[in-house]
């Protein structure tokens, strides 16, 4: 923890100096919750919610290429612990579009958070109201939606169109008796974005055949197609993911974003978390459907407050059902 604090602490004396390219930027968020668990467990808490800490920067090579860098890592205000690592990637940009290596998010996690207002907070769609996967916009690693050993590629924007590949590079599985080459991933997505709408269809293949979250040889895959639309001082967002033979269900994840004025608005998110089905039979009730309601107030363009409640109602038993009601702060800068 200490040298990560004293290279981002290099790294800012560089940027004040002008000695190289380099910006150090972050995000302080926190959040006090008041959770009811199921079976009248009530909680409060105080939550870190994202919080990190980066420095990135660039260098022009000439001829319309640049090389770039970013290092963020995740910090915990609300306990003293260690840094962990988020985005961390090299990357060269030109014409022909941008290459990154590194670990980042990848192209099926990417476009999540643009049609869920309520991202990075407890009511997020990725979290406990589970009308996002949480495994493939959530965690860091091989199966996760921040991917290790991860090369992609994004197209220049044409017309307002874009592609993204990407692929991973990772070692040998060595463990057992009988190690074998882990099959790598595989992710293609394609964007189009355009005033007041845009689309996104995202696949992914993975090395996946034991269950939900394991690491076999064997591929899976996963699909989402997700967009949005503006009219007004409202958007509408939608998302569908068929991704049951990797995580277990599929999901529908809907919002509005009422834009009230310049520093008020509210949100709103419904969804659900299909059950398991083989074939028309439903063989496992392990969904769910999930609301979830936001005011966020900006102090400035770095401050804002936020208060909000979600609701998520289990299919199996009532027990299981999960209540919060959340009240944060961000900083910027």
């Amino acid at each position: 923890m200490k040298k990560t604090i004293i290279s981002l602490a290099i790294a800012a004396g560089m940027a004040a100096s002008g000695a190289a390219s380099a910006e150090v930027y972050g995000v302080l968020h926190a959040s006090i919750d008041s959770a009811d668990t199921g079976s009248n467990v009530d909680s409060m808490e105080m939550k870190s919610q994202t919080s990190a800490i980066g420095v990135k920067g660039s260098e022009d090579l000439g001829d319309g290429m640049k090389a770039f860098y970013k290092a963020e890592f995740q910090v915990d205000i609300t306990e003293a612990g260690a840094l962990t690592g988020r985005d961390q990637y090299i990357g060269l940009k030109g014409g022909m579009g941008t290459v990154k290596f590194g670990t980042m998010s990848s192209n099926y996690k990417q476009m999540g958070g643009t049609v869920d207002p309520m991202y990075r907070t407890s009511l997020e769609g990725r979290g406990a109201m589970r009308t996002q996967s949480n495994m493939l916009h959530g965690g860091a690693g091989r199966l996760r939606g921040r991917m290790t050993d991860l090369v992609q590629y994004s197209s220049p924007k044409m017309g307002g169109m874009q592609l993204v590949v990407n692929t991973t590079f990772d070692a040998a599985n060595t463990a057992g008796p009988a190690p074998t080459d882990i099959d790598e991933t595989l992710g293609v997505g394609f964007r189009y974005e355009s005033k007041d709408f845009s689309f996104y269809f995202d696949m992914i293949d993975m090395a996946d055949a034991a269950g939900p979250g394991s690491d076999t040889v064997n591929s899976e895959s996963a699909t989402k197609v997700g967009g949005s639309f503006e009219t007004g001082p409202v958007k509408l967002g939608i998302q569908l993911e068929m991704s049951e033979k990797l995580t277990g269900n599929d999901y529908t994840h809907i919002s509005v974003d009422y834009t009230m004025d310049a520093n008020n608005s509210i949100y709103l998110t419904i969804g659900q978390m299909g059950d398991i089905y083989n074939g028309t039979t439903n063989v496992s009730d392990t969904g769910s459907t999930s609301i979830a309601v936001m005011y966020d107030h900006k102090m400035s363009k770095a401050t804002d407050l936020y208060v909000g409640y979600g609701s998520r109602d289990d299919d199996a038993a009532a027990s299981k059902d999960y209540s919060v009601l959340t009240a944060g702060m961000r900083v910027k800068f």
